[in-house]
């Protein structure tokens, strides 16, 4: 070998070791952060929220500050619907998780979305759906007639 001669330290199977293991990163990495890109500030406060859920014993007492959060999770959860946000819904935490629903809503599908809404709020229990449909719901009118039925006056 010359003086002037270079001989690279590096092999074809040392740069080729190194081109799989750089692309091998780039698919861990895609990976990795398509699972912690949805990681954000919303998911990791609902993640603490259930934490301390689980973590409340059964013989805690239900406190107004659990209603007051729980009550503005399930308000925020209705205003992200498109059809809800619009709707004059009331909302009231009950003790233990029991969410009241009450308001018009335009259309009989809203109802039961409302309630599947809700449903899926972390920390409802149990939801009363007292909403209605302007026009399919209607006042109980009296009938006029006998106050006894026909069989009974024989």
């Amino acid at each position: 070998m010359s003086r002037h001669e270079h001989r690279s330290p590096f092999t074809v199977g040392d740069l080729l070791l190194l081109a799989g293991g750089a692309g091998l990163g780039l698919v861990v990495g895609y990976f990795a952060a398509e699972r912690v890109g949805r990681l954000n500030s919303h998911r990791v406060a609902g993640a603490l929220e259930r934490w301390r859920m689980r973590r409340r014993r059964p013989d805690e007492p239900w406190t107004g500050a659990d209603a007051e959060r729980l009550e503005s999770r399930v308000l925020d959860a209705l205003r992200r619907d498109a059809a809800l946000g619009r709707c004059p819904v009331r909302v009231r935490v009950l003790e233990g998780g029991i969410v009241e629903l009450s308001g018009r809503v335009a259309h009989p599908n809203e109802v039961r979305l409302a309630g599947n809404v809700v449903r899926a709020v972390n920390g409802v229990r149990t939801v009363l759906n007292h909403l209605l449909v302007p026009g399919a719901d209607a006042e109980a009118r009296a009938v006029p007639g006998p106050s006894t039925p026909l069989a009974a006056r024989g």
